[in-house]
């Protein structure tokens, strides 16, 4: 008999809200600049995909007079892990949202929907509509398409990082209830958690779902999209700069938390994005040891070469 992991499986997709009229600016930064894949536009939304990624979104953007963070989409195996979910969240007294297919978002399954204390909504699903890749099933192609040629085109979403008041009450609920496992975190002179790199699936960018790092309150940090390579980041950063796009802090950078080239910018409406390479292995096994940092070399985990990264800095949110 066939062993079948049950629960979370993949991060599905992140969903925020920005102020844009009729979100012209977001459509053309995400196309032109990022060149994601415009799979639904609605009068107030806009879902894209990358273009190596079946399903029909990993993006969704919402037109909102309050910027934010929407909710974290995250698919689980089947309709009994969604009821399993259910009935343990339920069980530990947290408000849960359950919606029909296609009610909150066009081409989603029916889902489930709560707030993780001091942390961001987590919506869970276990079905979402496929249109394929790109290139077909069949003999694809593993380039990317002509028409995304000379953007940042990445391959598929990566993490979604998050600031929070109490990054270890976040990740413990996230452990406890869903499941998730810590790959590396940040720890204080007493030993409490201030941030930490959270995965469900075996993966060698990042080795991380969400990040979770210290805040005053709840707020978007940045969404990470994952590339092939490093040598990808280095040109990605120089194009994105020469087209008049903010890079955030000092430009490409190599973190060693999380262990991963980066490059952090931000979209027309002031939206922290991330372009990742490389990283280090996780495997989802309860055995798995986190790596451990402390606040006395915080700066050098966040950025190996830039002794003028300010931590402080590094952690304000965006929306």
């Amino acid at each position: 008999m066939a062993l079948i992991r049950r629960g979370i499986h993949r991060l599905g997709y992140a969903r925020i809200a920005v102020k844009d009229s009729r979100l012209l600016k977001t459509r053309e930064f995400y196309t032109h600049e990022m060149g994601l894949l415009e799979t639904g536009v609605e009068p107030n939304r806009v879902m894209f995909r990358c273009w190596h990624e079946p399903y029909k979104f990993s993006f969704v953007v919402d037109q909102s007079d309050k910027p934010g963070l929407v909710e974290i989409g995250l698919h689980v195996r089947d309709d009994i892990d969604l009821e399993n979910f259910h009935r343990k969240l339920a069980a530990a007294g947290v408000a849960v949202d359950a919606v029909e297919a296609d009610t909150e978002l066009k081409g989603l399954g029916k889902s489930i929907a709560f707030d993780v204390p001091a942390g961001p909504r987590i919506r869970l699903f276990a079905d979402i509509q496929q249109l394929g890749y790109v290139s077909g099933f069949e003999g694809p192609d593993w380039v990317a398409p002509k028409a995304i040629r000379g953007t940042a085109a990445p391959l598929n979403i990566n993490h979604v990082a998050i600031t929070s008041p109490d990054p270890e009450r976040c990740s413990a609920f996230l452990a406890e209830m869903l499941g998730f496992l810590t790959s590396e975190k940040i720890v204080d002179e007493k030993g409490k958690t201030i941030s930490a790199l959270l995965f469900r699936m075996a993966k060698n960018v990042g080795g991380q779902e969400i990040a979770i790092y210290p805040g005053t309150e709840v707020k978007l940090h940045h969404i990470a999209f994952t590339k092939e390579d490093s040598s990808d980041i280095l040109s990605d950063g120089y194009f994105l700069r020469s087209d008049g796009v903010e890079l955030d802090l000092l430009g490409p950078l190599r973190q060693p938390y999380g262990n991963t080239f980066s490059v952090h910018f931000f979209d027309y409406c002031g939206v922290r994005l991330e372009l990742c390479a490389v990283g280090r292995m996780t495997e989802v096994h309860p055995e798995i040891q986190p790596v451990v940092w402390s606040t006395s070399n915080l700066r050098e985990a966040l950025s190996y070469y830039d002794e003028a990264l300010v931590p402080e800095e590094f952690f304000m949110p965006c929306l």
